[in-house]
């Protein structure tokens, strides 16, 4: 039943977007009126210098703003779901991926992803301000969905599988090997700075910052190599979308040796991190690029190691951005038959793999 459910996704996805624009208006509606709760730091203190870009309006005027869009994602989702009601569509669909971008580049900060790695250190922090942001990325998934849909049905393509009749391969499949080795060198400089300053090394900083750090977190040394060590493994991982062993097990791994790698099993994961390294090298971007052009002033002590603190997380944003496109283009390339138009071509299986090893990159 819930496989079947999923299948039918483009059938209730715009309801879904719709409802959570319901819901979530109403709880900034509840805010602006007054009441407890409200999701996001406003103090701008050096503790909050990387602090998600809705901070800098206030709670009066991020409520209102957020009241606005969500009152417009009800009315223009339901006109999305009704084919016979007229609208321009460039306008509806213009909201649909303006109003998710926002949700991912705007609202996160950089807690989701700091929770994600510490949580490889044994250290588990979660609070409302992190639940309200993951509220935002669904509803992002949401209203991007709802608009692939939507585009899918108003090009008369298959609305499960966007294909059409004689249609040529989708550009981003083809460029999938491209925006798959971006996504697997972007975090190689955070990684080499971690390294280096696990071994003492004080690439980008001083060396009193680095002596003073270590002493007051004696941890330091390993959190830097586990660090470093979670963006070198997650390249590694990120090639797997264009290798061989990303579509079929290794013949030595135990139990699933040969067997076909699931596609979600690439899918969720990649695309957990990638939206929460969007949010945060959109944050971590914008701020380094304010202190350097000096449109914002601080008194942290980061300021003054910022080539070597911040630099390497500039960029996360090329990171998250084709870690995303990478993983469509690998859902695309595998997806096989669809089961509603019957377009596309049939999965292939474990032995007939080797036929089609001119596909994959070797590296």
């Amino acid at each position: 039943m819930s496989e079947k459910l999923f299948k039918r996704w483009p059938y209730w996805i715009g309801k879904m977007a719709v409802m959570w624009s319901l819901l979530y208006g109403g709880m900034h509606l509840y805010w602006l009126l007054g009441g407890m709760g409200y999701p996001f730091q406003q103090e701008r203190t050096a503790d909050h210098l990387f602090a998600a870009m809705i901070t800098s309006l206030s709670a009066t005027v991020g409520g209102v703003l957020f009241v606005i869009l969500c009152l417009l994602g009800v009315c223009f989702g339901l006109i999305m779901q009704y084919k016979k009601l007229s609208f321009p569509r460039w306008l509806l669909l213009s909201y649909s991926w303006g109003f998710a971008f926002s949700l991912i580049l705007f609202i996160p900060d950089i807690s989701l992803i700091a929770a994600m790695a510490y949580a490889f250190l044994f250290k588990f922090v979660f609070n409302w301000q992190m639940v309200n942001q993951v509220i935002c990325l669904i509803g992002a998934l949401l209203w991007m969905l709802t608009a692939v849909a939507y585009q899918r049905k108003t090009r008369s393509a298959c609305e499960y599988c966007g294909r059409m009749e004689n249609e040529e391969t989708f550009l981003l499949v083809r460029m999938g090997k491209v925006f798959t080795i971006i996504a697997a060198l972007a975090p190689i400089p955070y990684a080499i700075t971690r390294f280096a300053w696990a071994l003492n090394i004080p690439l980008g900083i001083d060396s009193q910052f680095l002596a003073e750090f270590s002493t007051l977190n004696p941890a330091a040394r390993v959190t830097e190599w586990v660090f470093g060590l979670l963006c070198v493994g997650g390249s590694i991982l990120t090639l797997g979308l264009i290798q061989k062993w990303g579509e079929i097990f290794p013949r030595w791994f135990p139990l699933i040796g040969g067997k076909r790698v699931p596609i979600m099993l690439a899918v969720i994961p990649a695309s957990i991190v990638a939206l929460a390294v969007t949010s945060a090298g959109f944050v971590f971007t914008f701020q380094f690029l304010s202190l350097i052009l000096q449109f914002t002033t601080t008194d942290s002590i980061i300021l003054e190691q910022l080539w070597g603190a911040v630099g390497p997380m500039v960029f996360w944003g090329p990171w998250g951005v084709s870690l995303g496109l990478s993983v469509i283009a690998y859902y695309y390339r595998r997806r096989g038959l669809c089961s509603h138009c019957g377009r596309g071509e049939k999965s292939f299986s474990p032995s007939s793999t080797i036929k089609r090893r001119n596909e994959y990159v070797q590296i």
